[in-house]
């Protein structure tokens, strides 16, 4: 499926915008992995400094969906690595979201996946299993419900009730 711009959908789009049915997140993420547009459907997680839920809903199928993780906005140590990345892309998601960390990121760019995340650091999460799946998460400016869609490129973010066309 060819990438959706998201200056395009947004300009084609703005009743929805006008509605609260379209929204962009706040532009506070940096750019990894090889793929800088994507787009699909949304699973949520929110954890804090925990990534086992993250670790399990990845080692699930993707089927190009995109995986939204509330990480609190920790910035103390990474939810997304490498091996994570990695199982990301060969589980067939779409992209990844953080409101956190990530780390091994020469990995992660070497991926053919898009990743977002507040910045990188070099110390990994706790292993205790605590946190949602399938849950609304707020962060970035909005709202996020699981089964949203997301749209992502280089220019921002795109949440939406619904799937989107130009």
């Amino acid at each position: 499926m060819a990438a959706l711009a998201t200056t395009d959908l947004s300009d084609s789009n703005a009743a929805l915008l006008v509605t609260g049915e379209l929204r962009a997140l706040d532009p506070i993420f940096k750019i990894y992995g090889k793929r800088h547009a994507f787009s699909g459907p949304i699973v949520t997680v929110k954890v804090f400094e925990d990534n086992v839920l993250v670790r399990q809903l990845i080692e699930s199928k993707g089927e190009g969906r995109v995986l939204v993780i509330d990480g609190g906005g920790s910035t103390r140590c990474a939810l997304l690595g490498g091996n994570l990345a990695v199982a990301a892309q060969n589980m067939g998601w779409s992209g990844i979201i953080v409101n956190g960390c990530v780390r091994d990121v020469d990995e992660i760019n070497a991926c053919d996946i898009g990743v977002r995340a507040l910045a990188s650091h070099p110390l990994k999460s706790n292993k205790k299993a605590v946190g949602d799946k399938h849950v609304t998460v707020r962060f970035a400016g909005t709202l996020i419900h699981d089964g949203e869609w997301l749209y992502a490129d280089n220019d921002g973010i795109l949440i939406s009730k619904t799937e989107l066309s130009i």
